[in-house]
């Protein structure tokens, strides 16, 4: 019986989630997201022709893929940075500077280097970018997967896992609130394989008459893009809509306003409501255009889609006219050839019936001239596409004259990419949201020690345990570390090293030292030799440079063989000390 009533209690959570995601689809169909996002796909991808018809079945369609170029580009140029995330104590007592053990915001940043490197965060990046510069929006989640097990000496179960989500996906309870965190709630929809679902229902307590009521559907249409309305038909299985809804609501234990979730499938909740206990929403959102009261934003694709299809037009005119010149058409009276035996062999001879009298009665067709506006006006378009979406030649690295050293090919991208500084900005914002998501479940889900590989100040690495739970009352201060990345920037170290090597500002040990190691792949190993060939000569002039003031005036007043003497008493080992020199009249005799 009390089974029965909580899963009526479960029933109602399913169709309550179920009313939001079809009004969720309601608002999508009535801003006609559906259709235009499956759109901005198919130009993207280079499928920018209509289906040929019998009247157009012979018209060239050619393809010049501006739309890619541009936001791959964007997207680059965006991504060109390094980022790190820097955590600090919001206070910072005398008493921590002094600890010499780590300090709790060097834990946490160099913690978020191995989680970036873990969850392979560039990827994720880039994935969301691609995603933004075509339908307008980039959404990252991170949940907890349980199913991530490790650790010998310290074992653990779960982590922290991230995906990409698409904004088709992805239902707001205010559609006109940018701020995720301000949302009242969040669901998320995805197919699974319902044989998938119906084994996580089951774990999660579902009764077996509840399980078996989980079955395939067809609902694909609301996927939007063509590769996802078209499933394998698998029927022994299928697959099924599952809706995962995120909400906040208060912890009766602590009274503080948690994160809530709930999975449903079939309008059968699958996962009753849980206490996350994180704070935040696993989601960030990003706009890479922002449109007035909107938190789905606009890409690239939607203002480039007329312009594409101007030159693809135009390229097409222009190669239907060489085809119509170059194979003009055969106009000839009834019975004046024979049309089986004409081909288009060049230098064919075609035999004419009739009288000659009355005409030859065969002619070629000559179309009329293409303007040469044309071609000029493919580059014209072209042209102002790119300088006015931010993506000119200078930002794609091509320089207008072969003469411009790097440093000014530098200068000239960095003027062509005023235009995207916004959007790396809003990129920026997004990371330092993502920073927060991660601290949140650092505190929350990192409850036990576990061994995490980080790496030290000079880049190798070291095992550190992390129990973030021992951090949850600690408020922490975020701030996003921008640094060049590209291949300029490297060239302009190597050279800054050289010129200072050359110069004698720096030791060959610092030049090394600061190499970039892809430059120097065995630059450790050359360090280590480079140190071990110092010897004994290393250790005298550490010895000597340890002296006090008083101690070294007294040693460079020492005649030359006592100063060599006491060397050798305070650094040489005993086997390798050499005999103090004798007087030859001292010596044993046989020696001369």
């Amino acid at each position: 019986m009390a089974e029965a009533v909580a899963e009526q209690t479960m029933d109602s959570l399913a169709g309550q989630i179920e009313r939001e995601y079809r009004e969720g689809l309601s608002y999508f169909r009535s801003m006609g997201y559906i259709a235009k996002w499956a759109q901005y796909e198919r130009f993207r991808a280079g499928d920018q022709w209509p289906a040929p018809t019998r009247r157009t079945a012979q018209l060239p369609r050619p393809v010049f893929n501006v739309i890619k170029m541009i936001e791959t580009h964007k997207v680059a140029n965006v991504m060109s940075e390094q980022i790190k995330m820097i955590y600090t104590l919001e206070e910072i007592s005398e008493q921590d500077e002094q600890a010499d053990q780590m300090q709790p915001g060097d834990l946490f940043s160099k913690n978020s280097d191995a989680t970036w490197e873990r969850i392979k965060q560039d990827e994720l990046n880039e994935e969301a970018l691609d995603i933004a510069a075509n339908t307008g929006t980039a959404i990252w989640h991170y949940f907890w997967d349980t199913n991530v097990k490790g650790g010998q000496q310290f074992p653990y179960i779960g982590d922290m896992e991230g995906e990409i989500l698409d904004p088709v996906n992805v239902f707001f309870s205010n559609v006109q609130q940018r701020k995720v965190q301000r949302q009242a709630w969040v669901i998320i929809t995805s197919r699974e394989p319902v044989a998938s679902v119906r084994e996580y229902a089951r774990a999660n307590g579902l009764s077996k008459a509840m399980v078996q009521q989980i079955k395939p559907d067809k609902e694909t249409q609301d996927q939007a893009y063509d590769m996802a309305k078209i499933e394998m038909d698998d029927k022994d299985a299928g697959k099924v809509t599952v809706l995962t809804k995120y909400w906040k609501a208060k912890d009766k234990e602590t009274d503080r306003t948690v994160i809530y979730f709930a999975k449903t499938a079939s309008n059968i909740t699958i996962k009753k409501a849980t206490n996350t206990q994180l704070s935040l929403y696993p989601l960030v959102v990003m706009q890479w255009d922002r449109r007035k009261k909107s938190i789905y934003g606009q890409g690239d694709t939607e203002g480039l889609i007329p312009n594409q299809k101007a030159i693809n037009t135009l390229i097409a005119m222009q190669i239907l006219s060489v085809q119509l010149t170059g194979w003009p058409k055969l106009l000839y009276r009834s019975g004046a050839v024979d049309p089986s035996k004409i081909t288009n062999a060049p230098g064919e001879a075609i035999e004419v019936q009739g009288n000659p009298a009355n005409g030859m009665g065969v002619e070629y067709l000559n179309p009329g001239p293409i303007s040469s506006n044309a071609a000029n006006l493919v580059d014209a378009i072209l042209g102002y596409t790119r300088q006015v979406s931010g993506a000119d030649e200078a930002s794609t690295g091509a320089a207008p004259s072969s003469e411009l050293n790097a440093t000014a090919i530098m200068l000239l991208q960095k003027a062509a990419a005023i235009p995207i500084e916004s959007i790396k900005r809003r990129f920026y914002r997004a990371i330092e949201d993502i920073g927060r998501i991660w601290e949140d479940f650092w505190k929350v889900k990192y409850n036990l020690p576990r061994q995490i590989t980080m790496k030290d100040d000079d880049g190798g690495d070291m095992g550190v345990l992390f129990d973030g739970s021992e951090f949850q009352d600690i408020p922490f201060a975020l701030k996003i570390d921008v640094g060049p990345s590209s291949m300029y920037s490297e060239s302009l170290v190597v050279s800054g090293l050289e010129n200072s090597l050359a110069a004698g500002y720096i030791t060959y040990e610092q030049y090394l030292k600061y190499m970039p190691k892809n430059v120097v792949p065995y630059r450790d190993r050359l360090m280590k030799e480079l140190d071990e060939g110092k010897g004994i000569v290393g250790q005298i002039d550490q010895f000597v440079n340890s002296m006090q003031p008083e101690e070294r005036q007294v040693f460079d007043q020492m005649p030359p063989e006592q100063q060599m003497q006491l060397i050798m008493q305070n650094v040489a080992p005993p086997q390798a000390q050499p005999a103090i020199p004798m007087q030859p009249d001292a010596m044993p005799a046989g020696i001369y």
